[in-house]
């Protein structure tokens, strides 16, 4: 029986020593001026949450890390960088929760959180930190507010926004989630509570100027197709007309004009109706009108109020049911001098489009189903070759898909793509419409009515506003912060709880807003919120490389160091950041392109989308008491055995389902490699020749494994590696124990350091030249796995008949290996009829046709 004190492996041990040996030697740091082969591996950084670190976070930073030591041994100067993303709402929330200033809250965190990242065996960087809530980083945050600003790019305008009243804040459209009871306006993706819509001053980026140029990169993207797809979607560019409808009464009288944008011109003689959104601004005019009856203007008013209780996401889904109110007004089609009644309805979104749209019913369900609900014609336009020009009476007859123009004048006969480019042609030439591109996109809404996160830095002065000035046209009285007044520091309050009114904590503190003008030195205010903690980590990836520079202080990145690192080289990350992280630092990275900062316009060379862990069947929650604390696990199973059971339970791009069993198994493995290991030290003989075949075909699958971060499917051949060595005697010789530790590397670092520096004669080291992990990633002989058996299927008509065992040297000679088929006994039963052809793929099967 094997004495579990001198075959276990001591794994806390071995942890306490090998991280104070890295730490000591620098084994992670890499020289970022002098590298000839820089390789940026980066993962996303983290929030530090209540609790700390948890397993959902290791499993992203191991399948990270795991990466970044492949990459390095083979052959790359790999910057791995980390930090936290420390300011913010899920901070400062659990900060109100236990009474802690977010200050104090924030320093306790981050000492806990590093003294996690240390332990779970990443090869960070750790003299390259950058915590989002120093104001060595958010100086620069808000020098890059103070960027956009200059060029046009930050403006401040009242609109009608998302505002949740749990955490007291707006939210971007991209942070509002469908969801909440009846007549909700959506859910916070953060605390889930109800969203609802406000009318207030807010700071904006112009992302939307951007829409073209983000939308115009996305297929040169080496990220997944889901994200690609995500951003597309979230973009929303649509090409067609916006056309313009005179308003008239009933009589005739004109009184305004609507313009309703659309991608299907070509049905507009088919068109019965216009119907606008509730916040158009021609809502406002009708209720203003002295010939609109009080009892309708008491209509509309009640029906603009109710809608101002459902979120965007659920008036523009098709299940629901379509209401509205007739404003006694109507739209004239000028092609046939039809008068369209005109409605307010809430499935026109104001923002999408024009906020107006003309109703075709015939060719668009949601027009049908308004259509229906309101007794209007619904007029068919295009067919789909049946010849059928009868008015439509059923829902399924609504035509959308392809098909031929009649009952249109001049359109009739042509296919749908024909008749759209001519009637836009006509539409133009008349002066009724413009040809134009429309996006979903909708400009960043960047203000936080919060105190914990950096300052917007910008100044209003009333005097400048009331004599006309300012520093951009367009927003009188609104002044940037100059740069060298910079960083806009966040003082210290006690009264941070943040309103329910939407006012910001700072704006109860004279002491921060009372400034004086950069322009007339009159007194003026500061603005009192703080900037989205989307803009902290839109651009921290580089801030990264600069950080010890010696202009680390005077520049928020060095171009020269920012030239020979960035783009990142490789990202890895959640999905579910899609359209907010990963597109605003696209944005970001753009504009930095354009402001001649950078000379990319891409921020991540690569992104790979990493999936989710669940426990035992079900998503982690604390009210399931099955959250995971890796903390724990590491004390009692160790730091390599979770690394490895996180990558081997799924594939790393899907996650897997944690159980405690599959912890166990694992740890027990990890044991019998280490028994191999201690027991192929006292080995003095030679592998044996199975074992050293496989070896060779273990490095060949995993290192083709590794590139492509099936870290699943590696573990499995080292654990049928390890099956093999156990089965020939347990041992391997020295040259191959060495091989099989490289291997294991990347996976379990603090035994494979500790093995390493056994089979080597050392205790310890003091050059980080001699750790395991700046070892070359093994070799593999071609030749030793030419020598291996290939099985070949044998198919008769396609149905597998037999299979023959062949060396690999043969596998791909046709002549040889359709003559030994012949001549077996089940094939010679089946060649009765003449063959009329052999199909033949190298190294995998052949088949003979017969018949």
């Amino acid at each position: 029986m094997e004495d579990p004190r001198t075959d276990r492996f001591d794994h806390a041990a071995a942890e306490r020593k090998w991280q104070k040996v890295w730490d000591e030697t620098h084994l992670n740091v890499v020289d970022l001026e002098r590298s000839n082969n820089p390789f940026y591996n980066l993962m996303m950084f983290p929030y530090p949450s209540a609790e700390g670190l948890h397993i959902g976070n290791m499993y992203a930073f191991t399948g990270s890390d795991i990466y970044g030591r492949f990459k390095r041994m083979r052959g790359y100067d790999v910057f791995e960088p980390i930090g936290l993303d420390g300011f913010g709402i899920h901070s400062e929330n659990f900060s109100l929760k236990i009474g802690r200033h977010p200050m104090d809250h924030a320093w306790i965190t981050q000492e806990h959180f590093y003294d996690q990242l240390h332990q779970i065996g990443a090869m960070f960087d750790f003299t390259r930190t950058l915590n989002t809530y120093d104001s060595e980083y958010y100086h620069w945050t808000q020098w890059l507010f103070v960027k956009l600003f200059k060029a046009g790019l930050a403006y401040r305008a009242k609109a009608l926004v998302n505002f949740c009243p749990s955490c007291k804040t707006v939210l971007a459209d991209e942070q509002v989630l469908p969801g909440g009871g009846e007549g909700s306006c959506g859910v916070c993706e953060r605390c889930g509570n109800e969203v609802e819509k406000r009318a207030l001053e807010q700071w904006f980026f112009r992302i939307t100027a951007y829409a073209e140029k983000l939308l115009e990169n996305i297929p040169k993207l080496h990220w997944p197709e889901k994200v690609k797809g995500a951003q597309t979607n979230w973009i929303g560019k649509k090409t067609g007309i916006s056309i313009t409808y005179p308003v008239v009464t009933g009589d005739g009288s004109r009184v305004g004009e609507v313009t309703c944008f659309t991608t299907r011109p070509d049905t507009n003689f088919g068109a019965t109706f216009v119907v606008v959104a509730p916040e158009h601004q021609m809502v406002h005019s009708i209720l203003e009108m002295s010939h609109i009856s009080a009892d309708v203007k008491k209509k509309i008013q009640a029906y603009v109020a109710q809608s101002k209780a459902t979120t965007s996401q659920e008036r523009s889904a098709d299940v629901k049911k379509k209401t509205g109110v007739c404003t006694g007004l109507y739209c004239l089609n000028q092609l046939n001098t039809y008068k369209m009644p005109l409605y307010i309805s809430d499935f026109v979104i104001s923002g999408f489009g024009t906020g107006a749209v003309v109703g075709v019913p015939g060719h668009d369900v949601r027009d049908f189903q308004f259509a229906k609900a309101y007794g209007l014609p619904v007029n068919r336009v295009v067919v789909g070759g049946d010849g059928d020009t009868s008015p439509i009476i059923k829902e399924e007859q609504v035509q959308e898909d392809e098909g031929v123009m009649v009952n249109s004048g001049f359109l009739d006969g042509l296919d749908i793509h024909a008749a759209t480019e001519k009637m836009m042609g006509y539409l133009e030439s008349k002066g009724w419409g413009k040809r134009v591109v429309m996006y979903h996109l909708r400009d960043w809404l960047i203000s936080r009515q919060r105190y914990w996160g950096p300052p917007i830095p910008m100044i209003f002065c009333q005097h400048c506003a009331c004599a006309g000035k300012g520093e951009q046209s367009g927003m009188l009285g609104w002044y940037s912060v100059p740069e060298e007044q910079l960083p806009v520091l966040l003082p210290r309050i006690d009264d941070y709880k943040p309103s329910s009114d939407g006012v910001a904590p700072l704006s109860k503190h004279k002491e921060f807003f009372d400034t004086v003008c950069p322009c007339c030195q009159n007194p003026a205010v500061r603005e009192t919120d703080v900037s989205d903690t989307f803009l902290d980590s839109s651009w921290y990836f580089l801030r990264y490389p600069s950080l010890l520079t010696a202009s680390a202080d005077q520049k928020p990145f060095d171009p020269v160091i920012t030239k020979k690192w960035l783009p990142v080289h490789m990202y890895t990350g959640g999905a579910e950041h899609s359209v907010l992280h990963l597109l605003y630092s696209r944005y970001i990275t753009m504009v930095l392109r354009e402001l001649g900062y950078v000379s990319f316009d891409e921020p991540f060379a690569q992104f790979f989308a990493h999936g989710l862990i669940i426990k035992e069947g079900a998503k982690m929650s604390k009210s399931k008491g099955n959250v995971v604390n890796p903390d724990e696990y590491i004390a009692t199973y160790g730091a390599d055995a979770i690394r490895l059971y996180l990558m081997f339970i799924g594939p790393f791009s899907m996650g897997g389902d944690f159980r405690d069993t599959g912890m166990e198994g694992m740890s027990r493995w990890v044991g019998r490699v280490w028994r191999v290991i201690l027991h192929s030290l006292e080995h003095t003989g030679p592998t044996e020749e199975r074992v050293r075949l496989m070896l060779e075909k273990t490095i060949a699958k995993v290192t083709d494994d590794m590139e492509k971060r099936r870290y699943n499917t590696a573990i499995a051949t080292l654990m049928e590696l390890v099956n093999t060595i156990m089965e020939e005697g347990g041992v391997l010789g020295q040259p191959e124990l060495k091989k099989m530790i490289l291997l294991l590397a990347p996976f379990a670092p603090f035994m494979t350091e500790e093995a390493w520096n056994r089979v080597n004669g050392r205790e310890i080291y003091t050059d980080s030249g001699d750790s395991v992990h700046r070892q070359s990633w093994p070799p593999y002989d071609p030749k030793i796995l030419s020598t291996e058996d290939v099985t070949i299927i044998i198919q008769i008509n396609g149905k597998v008949r037999d299979t023959m065992i062949i060396p690999s040297a043969d596998a791909d000679n046709r002549q040889l290996i359709e003559e030994k088929s012949r001549v077996s006994g089940k094939i010679r039963s089946y060649l009765t009829a003449p063959v009329k052809k052999v199909i033949f793929v190298p190294k995998k099967l052949i088949n003979f046709v017969v018949g």
